[in-house]
């Protein structure tokens, strides 16, 4: 990923011709937990599944995708309903807080349970603008930690919903001088592929259930 004084000059440029939202880095101010399906808080270094509160047509979990034509880096896709999808895991801005909390910088990183064909990583991360398709897509390729002006792309937050249900956000604050997009994250097919892009409209809301696995098997899918 490259952050230079020209790609942020490119923002303002597509911020005047495309109505996404633009603001810059406000801090969090809640520090309420997020909750898994069953209840309890997020923890960091955790495998979930996100998956859809809509049932049916509003399809599965998500995972990673990848578009004909161009499979590497791998997308944020959503796999059909009752496919829970792949695991993801977070990791939060302030490295000494282990609780997953609303409006705060995330980073979001698939946890594949097989080998993978890209050699690029899984971590979420805003593409550059797709002029043919007037969206900004999620991506994987992103940066883990190390918050500030050259990671901008790879922070995202989780906004409340309903009760257990939650939206994503693209809103970074881990630097506060930076300019940078401030739009929720929604479904948007891309050929036949469903994937996530950043809205105008409101978010999709996602649950997230905790991977059933053993302490062993966890340490196994996070750190292989």
């Amino acid at each position: 990923m490259k952050t230079t004084t020209a790609s942020v000059f490119l923002l303002f440029i597509i911020f005047s011709i495309t109505p996404l939202s633009f603001s810059f880095g406000v801090a969090n101010t809640s520090n309420a937990p997020v909750l898994d399906s069953d209840g309890n808080e997020l923890r960091t270094g955790t495998p979930y599944f996100v998956v859809s509160s809509i049932w049916g047509a509003g399809g599965g979990g998500l995972a990673l995708g990848m578009p004909r034509g161009k499979p590497c880096p791998e997308v944020v896709a959503q796999r059909g309903s009752g496919d829970d999808g792949i695991p993801v895991i977070f990791s939060n801005s302030d490295s000494n807080d282990g609780v997953v909390r609303l409006s705060s910088d995330i980073n979001i990183e698939f946890i594949p349970l097989r080998p993978r064909f890209c050699q690029t990583t899984t971590v979420w991360k805003v593409d550059d603008y797709d002029h043919s398709a007037g969206k900004w897509w999620v991506i994987t390729d992103g940066v883990k930690g190390n918050p500030g002006a050259n990671t901008l792309t790879s922070w995202f937050r989780i906004e409340k919903a309903s009760h257990l249900d939650y939206t994503f956000k693209y809103c970074p604050a881990v630097c506060g001088t930076c300019p940078a997009l401030c739009n929720k994250i929604a479904r948007d097919l891309d050929g036949e592929m469903m994937r996530l892009a950043l809205s105008t409209d409101h978010g999709w809301p996602f649950f997230f259930k905790k991977l059933q696995t053993s302490a062993m098997e966890i340490e196994q899918v996070v750190h292989n």
